[in-house]
């Protein structure tokens, strides 16, 4: 088996390169991705992730974060905090052989015409406010991303 994922968008224009022991794959079913996907975001956290191509292009979608995409062909590419160091990479982007469902978050606000038949860990929005609103507090004040 190889020691590294590599996957790329649909023009091929924008590669990116994972550890492959990095298999869980995380869905997001807040409102801002599902109007980026028209659907659950589905994304592998790999905060040491090599993103590689002229076409990258970054939007930044709200006041703490930002998306990278395809400028050719538009496919979604990364999300994350304009402060930090994670990066949830699109999922779509690799061969799906060894991937997992292993988690969602903001599931209370995932729409009830789709579900997913995997068991996963599943967290609200109250959940992800409590992990993260300290730690961006943390880092607007401080200047640091430790925590």
């Amino acid at each position: 088996m190889s020691e590294v994922r590599e996957g790329q968008c649909l023009c091929g224009t924008v590669t990116v390169t994972i550890p492959a022991a990095r298999v869980g794959v995380g869905a997001c079913h807040c409102q801002t991705c599902r109007r980026w996907c028209s659907g659950p975001w589905m994304a592998i956290q790999a905060p040491e992730a090599v993103i590689r191509g002229d076409t990258l292009k970054v939007y930044r979608s709200s006041a703490y974060a930002e998306r990278g995409y395809c400028g050719g062909c538009g496919s979604h590419i990364y999300h994350r905090p304009q402060l930090g160091p994670e990066l949830a990479i699109a999922a779509g982007l690799f061969a799906d052989d060894g991937l997992v469902l292993t988690h969602e978050i903001f599931h209370d606000h995932k729409p009830a015409f789709y579900r997913f038949d995997e068991p996963t860990v599943k967290r609200g929005a109250l959940s992800m406010a409590l992990e993260w609103v300290p730690r961006f507090l943390w880092r607007r004040f401080t200047g640091r991303t430790v925590n």
